[in-house]
Parts: structure tokens; sequence; C-alpha cells
């Protein structure tokens, strides 16, 4: 029995030219497929990339935040609280036995250092006084410290105490100075 007509020769043809027609289709949408692929790992890579100087960005406000909030604080440490030699060295010198002197302590003969801070328009004077009383008042001495309107810091204190219940006192307070530009020019040429 022969196949019919359409079998032998239509059918080899159809099949060809489907065949054909899906090769056509894979040459026409293989390429467009890896375009939409490699367009959304670009996509996703660039989302990436935006979060990140989104963050950079943020960063950088924050920073620049940081760096204002600092520049205030300097300009009110320099115009409010680092006084003047001249205007304010001695009235703090004398603050400070008044502060000894108010809970009942005796001072003893105080000295004092001046030294230049690296990087700033300011001078560190150390002052070391020796105080003799209470446990009692010295603490109110370093209370009244830390209330003083004056920029003092304690940066060390030493104790010891006696036999009739009294303690000497060791302090070594800081205060700072604003440096006049005359002063810094000849600070830095006695060097």
């Amino acid at each position: 029995m022969k196949a019919p007509f359409w079998r032998r020769r239509l059918l080899p043809v159809v099949l060809a030219l489907l065949g054909l027609n899906l090769a056509v289709l894979a040459a026409w949408t293989a390429p467009r497929t890896w375009r939409q692929r490699n367009a959304a790992a670009r996509e996703a890579s660039a989302r990436e990339d935006v979060e990140r100087q989104r963050a950079t960005a943020t960063a950088l406000r924050a920073r620049a935040d940081a760096i204002r909030s600092n520049v205030k604080d300097l300009d009110r440490f320099y115009g409010s609280l680092a006084g003047t030699e001249r205007a304010d060295l001695l009235p703090t010198l004398e603050a400070i036995e008044d502060l000894a002197r108010s809970p009942g302590l005796k001072p003893g003969a105080r000295s004092f250092k001046r030294e230049e801070v690296t990087d700033a328009r300011v001078d560190r004077v150390a002052v070391t006084l020796p105080l003799e009383g209470s446990y009692g008042q010295l603490v109110g001495f370093l209370r009244e410290i830390e209330r003083s309107p004056r920029l003092l810091t304690v940066d060390r204190v030493s104790m010891r105490g006696d036999k009739g219940g009294s303690a000497i006192l060791e302090v070594e307070l800081s205060t700072y100075l604003r440096q006049t530009g005359g002063a810094r020019k000849e600070a830095r040429r006695g060097r």
C-alpha cells in the first residue's frame, strides 16, 4: 500500500518548513531573551549601585552635619568659654582659691604652668593646688568646681589622710586661654 501523496511529498516539506520556522524563531528570540536577561542583570546592578550611592550620600550628610556642629561648638568655645590671659587668668586663679576656701578648706601654695595646645588657638594653664580639710569639704570643693561658670577641668586628684581625720588633697585643674595673634608668633619663635 502506497502512502497518500500528501504524506509522501507534503509531509517532509511541512516538517522542513516547521523546522525552519522553529530555527528562525529561536534565532529571533534567543538574542532578545539574552538581552533582556542582561538588561535585568544590569538593572539589578544599577539599583545596588544607586543604593550604595544613597548610603554614601547619607553618610556624607551626617558627616557634614557633625562638622557644622563641631564648628559651632568650637566657635562657642573660643568665643565664650576660653578667656584671654589679660581678662581671665588672674580672676580664674582667684576664683579657684575662693572655691577652695568656701567649704572651709585650707589651700596651700598654688603653682601653675602654661603650655601651648597643639593644633589649637589656646594655651592650657595647669594649676596645682594642695588643699587640707575633711573629706566632706574636699567633695564640696570638687562639686563647686563642677558648678563653676568658668571652664575648669579636674585633671588629677591625689589624696592622703592623716591621723586627725583630715585629708590632704592635691588637685590639678586646667583652664584654657585664647591666644592672641602676637602670643602665638612669639611662642613659635621661642622654640
